[in-house]
C-alpha cells in the first residue's frame, strides 16, 4: 500500500465489477493483507466519501494494534467456543466445561451483545446486561421458554424452567467466562482493553438455613422421641383438630412408620452431634465410623468413634460428640432385625428396611420440624436437615470451641465461619464488650 496522500488513489482503489454500477472498494494493511468492501453505492463522489470513512477506521484500528475489520461480538464468541472445545480436545479444560460454558455463552451473552462490536462494549453495556440478566426467566426472553434440554451420559434430558433470578454463585460464575471471553478476544486484537466488568452480584436477600436455640432442640428431640410411641388416649388413639374445626384420631403407629421415624430421630441427634453434611450423612457407611465395630458392648464413656466424611467434593476425618454414639447403636439394631445379620463395612449407616441406602429424609424432617411448631426460625425461613450442622457449630463456637479446631472438623473454611457464625462468637467476647467504665 502506497503512503497516504491527497489522492484517494494512494490509499485504496475503487473498481465496478463487470455487469454491475455499484462501486467497491480495495486496500491492504500491512500485515493483516487485502480488504475489500462494497459500498453499496452507483455514484463517484459518494463512493469516494464511503471509502474515505472505511480506510481511515481500518488504519486506525491497525495503529492501535486491533484487526482492521471490527468483528461482532457474536462471530468473537463462536470463535471462543472453538477455542473452548480445542482445550478440552487436548484435556486442558475440564470435559464438563465445554458443554457448561458455550452454553451460558450462547444463551446469555450472544443473546444479549449479538451482532454489537466486541470493541465498542461499554461498562455501561455491562450494567445493563447485568440487569437483563437478572430478569432473563421472569420478564425477559426466558420468560417464554418452558423446559431446557441437556445431555448427560449419552441421554437427551429435559427439565422445567426455574422462574427466578440466578443465585449470587451463579452470577459471579457468569462473570468469570464472561471476563476471560472479553480477555480472550483482547489477545487476538479484536479490541485494545477489555471494559471494566464491574457487575456487582447483587446478593439475595439472607436465606442461609437456619439453626435452633438450644430450648429448641431440646423441644425437637422430645417431640421427636414422643413420635415413637403409640398415640394412643383412653384406647382410641389421639385426636387432632385442624383450623378449620375438622378432627380426626390418628390410629396406632404401625411398624413401618416407628422404623421410619427411629431412623429419622438418629439422623436428628447424630447430625446435632456431628456437625456433617446433609450428603455426607447419607454417604457415611459402616467402614466409615471408624473404631466403632472395636468398641461395641462397652459403655458409651469407654467408646470412641471418627467419621470418615465424604460429600461436596471433600472428604476427611470428623470427629463427632459422644452423645451421636448411641445413635449409631440404634441404626445397627434395626439393619440386624431388617436383614437377619450385622451390617458389613460396605452397608450404609441410614438403610431402608431392604437395606437400601436412603437417599433424602427431608420429607421426615419437615413432617416432624412441623410437630414440634419449629418449621421457621425468628426470620420466617424454612428449617432444614442441614439446620442440623449449623446447631452443632453454633453450640460448639458458643461453648468456647476454637474457631480453626471448629473449621477443620466441619471440613469448611475460617471465612466461612466468620461469614455465617460471626455472631456467635461475639457473644463469646460478650464480658470483654463491656468494660467497666460505664455508670450503668
Amino acid at each position: 500500500m502506497s503512503t497516504p496522500g491527497n489522492d484517494p488513489a494512494e490509499r485504496y482503489q475503487l473498481f465496478q465489477r463487470a455487469g454491475s454500477t455499484r462501486w467497491q472498494v480495495r486496500f491492504s494493511i500491512r500485515g493483516q493483507g487485502q480488504f475489500k468492501r462494497s459500498l453499496d453505492t452507483d455514484d463517484l463522489r459518494e463512493a469516494e466519501r464511503r471509502a474515505d470513512a472505511i480506510w481511515y477506521e481500518a488504519t486506525y484500528r491497525a495503529k492501535q494494534g486491533l484487526t482492521a475489520k471490527a468483528h461482532t461480538f457474536e462471530g468473537v464468541a463462536e470463535e471462543y467456543i472453538a477455542h473452548i472445545l480445542r482445550e478440552v480436545e487436548r484435556g486442558e479444560r475440564r470435559a464438563d466445561q465445554g458443554k457448561s460454558e458455550p452454553a451460558v455463552i450462547r444463551r446469555y451473552f450472544i443473546g444479549f451483545f449479538g451482532a454489537k462490536p466486541v470493541d465498542a462494549i461499554s461498562e455501561a453495556d455491562m450494567e445493563r446486561y447485568a440487569e437483563w440478566r437478572r430478569t432473563y426467566w421472569t420478564e425477559g426472553p426466558g420468560k417464554l421458554i418452558t423446559h431446557i434440554e441437556y445431555e448427560r451420559d449419552g441421554h437427551r434430558l429435559r427439565r422445567p424452567v426455574r422462574r427466578s433470578a440466578p443465585s449470587l454463585s451463579r452470577q459471579r460464575g457468569e462473570t468469570v467466562v464472561l471476563r476471560a471471553l472479553l480477555r480472550w478476544a483482547s489477545r487476538q486484537g479484536y479490541l485494545k482493553t477489555p471494559p471494566e466488568i464491574t457487575i456487582k452480584a447483587r446478593r439475595s436477600p439472607d436465606n442461609r438455613r437456619p439453626s435452633f436455640e438450644p430450648h429448641e432442640f431440646a423441644r425437637l428431640e422430645a417431640v421427636s422421641l414422643s413420635r415413637l410411641v403409640d398415640p394412643i388416649m383412653d384406647g382410641t388413639g389421639a385426636e387432632v383438630r385442624t383450623s378449620d374445626r375438622r378432627s380426626w384420631r390418628i390410629k396406632r403407629l404401625d411398624e413401618h412408620t416407628r422404623r421410619d421415624r427411629t431412623v429419622l430421630h438418629a439422623y436428628v441427634m447424630i447430625g446435632a452431634f456431628s456437625g456433617l453434611r446433609p450428603t455426607e450423612m447419607y454417604n457415611l457407611t459402616w467402614g466409615d465410623v471408624l473404631g466403632y465395630r472395636a468398641g461395641r458392648g462397652k459403655s458409651v464413656d469407654d467408646r470412641d468413634i471418627r467419621l470418615q466424611a465424604r460429600g461436596k467434593g471433600k472428604s476427611g476425618k470428623a470427629i463427632p460428640q459422644k452423645a451421636a454414639i448411641p445413635w449409631f447403636d440404634t441404626l445397627w439394631m434395626l439393619f440386624q432385625r431388617s436383614k437377619n445379620r450385622e451390617p458389613e463395612d460396605t452397608d450404609p449407616v441410614f438403610a431402608n428396611e431392604q437395606g437400601k441406602r436412603i437417599s433424602s429424609i427431608a420429607n421426615g424432617f419437615t413432617e416432624l420440624v412441623k410437630a414440634a411448631g419449629l418449621e421457621r426460625d425468628h426470620r420466617g425461613i424454612k428449617r432444614t436437615p442441614y439446620s442440623l450442622r449449623h446447631f452443632y457449630i453454633s453450640e460448639q463456637l458458643a461453648n468456647g470451641a476454637e474457631v480453626l479446631d471448629v473449621a477443620r472438623n466441619c471440613r469448611t473454611s475460617l471465612a466461612m465461619i466468620d461469614k455465617h457464625y460471626g455472631q456467635v462468637r461475639l457473644e463469646r467476647v460478650v464480658d470483654r464488650l463491656r468494660p467497666k467504665w460505664t455508670r450503668a
